[in-house]
């Protein structure tokens, strides 16, 4: 009997971990999704900037190389940021719940922005 109690055990112990797995991958996807968003922004407020002051910084191709840079290395960063100590932290650290709506508005708020900003003469 104290065999099969050890494995059951084990069994829900490997069970509760695999569940914290499956939770952290959509966290580390919706927080990877806000930066992109608001790096979108921010690169859609600077190129419309220097299009009306007439500026020539970047053509088509390099500003595209440029923004799969940043994607990757903002996903790069996530995936190293919430692997380790800083997943513990946070998993530890549950006090506040949000609001599933304001949690998705969030996102498309931003690209909604990034939009209107692109559309802007």
């Amino acid at each position: 009997m104290g065999i099969q109690i050890k494995i059951l055990f084990a069994t829900v112990e490997s069970l509760i971990k695999f569940k914290r797995f499956l939770v952290i991958i959509p966290v580390k996807i919706y927080v990877s999704l806000v930066q992109i968003a608001l790096c979108l922004v921010l690169g859609v407020f600077f190129i419309k900037f220097a299009q009306q002051m007439k500026l020539n910084v970047l053509d088509d191709t390099s500003l595209s190389f440029v923004s799969i840079g940043i994607v990757v290395f903002i996903l790069f960063k996530n995936w190293m940021s919430y692997n380790g100590k800083k997943r513990a932290v946070l998993m530890s650290k549950r006090s506040k719940t949000h609001s599933i709506l304001v949690l998705i508005l969030i996102p498309i708020s931003i690209f909604s922005l990034a939009f209107i900003l692109s559309k802007a003469a």
